[in-house]
């Protein structure tokens, strides 16, 4: 049997953006994922907290399309995330007063303590993983705006 690889990078794998990126990631993204599961919150729910607490800062009624768009996730995965935090009394569902076909989401006493415990958690791991960069931080997070506006 012939070995091949059909990659423009199989003579040398650190040329390849993609590859790099997906283990800088996945390196970053376990310490994230290991930090929150002592505090007994995965990631998806870390973000939805995260993200619903900082809608909360600009509008008062927040939908779960709102709270989709936002954390750039699937309506469906908000969903599905919004049903475990609510089993866990994290946060809660109410209609929405004036579009009976939306749910309003909020956050709840303990859904707040567990997003204010977890945000300075995962900010000082942000802060060690890519503080390494030092004063590149501030060029590295524009090109990723950059990335984000074009995919976005």
């Amino acid at each position: 049997m012939t070995k091949t690889f059909h990659s423009q990078y199989a003579d040398n794998p650190q040329e390849s953006t993609g590859f790099l990126f997906a283990k800088v990631y996945n390196a970053w993204h376990a310490k994230v994922k290991s930090t929150l599961k002592n505090i007994d919150l995965t990631h998806p729910q870390f973000i939805i907290l995260s993200s619903l607490g900082a809608l909360e800062l600009q509008q008062d009624l927040i939908t779960q399309v709102n709270l989709a768009a936002f954390s750039d996730m699937d309506v469906m995965t908000v969903s599905q995330v919004l049903k475990l935090l609510l089993k866990k009394g994290l946060v809660e569902r109410r209609e929405h007063p004036k579009d009976s076909r939306a749910k309003v989401v909020f956050l709840t006493d303990s859904g707040r303590e567990h997003m204010n415990q977890a945000l300075p958690l995962v900010e000082a791991i942000d802060q060690a993983y890519f503080g390494q960069l030092r004063e590149q931080v501030a060029d590295f997070n524009q090109l990723l705006i950059k990335l984000e506006e074009m995919n976005g």
